[in-house]
């Protein structure tokens, strides 16, 4: 079994940067937020085990999609929670994970919306589950 980690989140990433509701966002949606990133930005992180069935085996990952906003407060970052939703929920034919088989992409039920410790930045999370084969 290969790990598809990388190639999971090249796709989610290329997937929200296309993305219609997003294209406002796309220089400013990273996997890995560079030092000093200017507000907002979206941030795509990705937790990953094995997954075995009877007859094949493959990977889960835990994707979590974070809105950060500062001026556009907790409207802009549950705009952009809404608009990831929209981009990925069951929307496996228009997500391309290159070296694998994508049999799911789903919303795992689990999102928030929260103002951050410093006062003045809204975070909106949202979370999906993906196998890959």
């Amino acid at each position: 079994m290969a790990d598809t980690a990388l190639t999971v989140l090249a796709g989610v990433s290329t997937r929200l940067k296309a993305f219609p509701g997003l294209v406002t966002y796309k220089d400013s949606i990273f996997t890995a937020v560079p030092q000093g990133a200017a507000f907002p930005y979206v941030e795509i992180n990705i937790m990953s085990h094995p997954f075995a069935a009877n007859d094949f085996s493959g990977q889960q990952h835990t994707v979590r999609v974070q809105a950060h906003s500062q001026s556009g407060g907790k409207k802009e970052a549950l705009t952009i929670r809404q608009q990831v939703m929209a981009a990925l929920d069951r929307q496996e034919a228009q997500l391309t994970i290159a070296g694998t088989m994508l049999v799911k992409c789903e919303y795992d039920g689990f999102s928030d919306c929260f103002i951050e410790d410093d006062g003045k930045t809204w975070q909106s999370v949202i979370e999906f589950q993906i196998i890959t084969m």
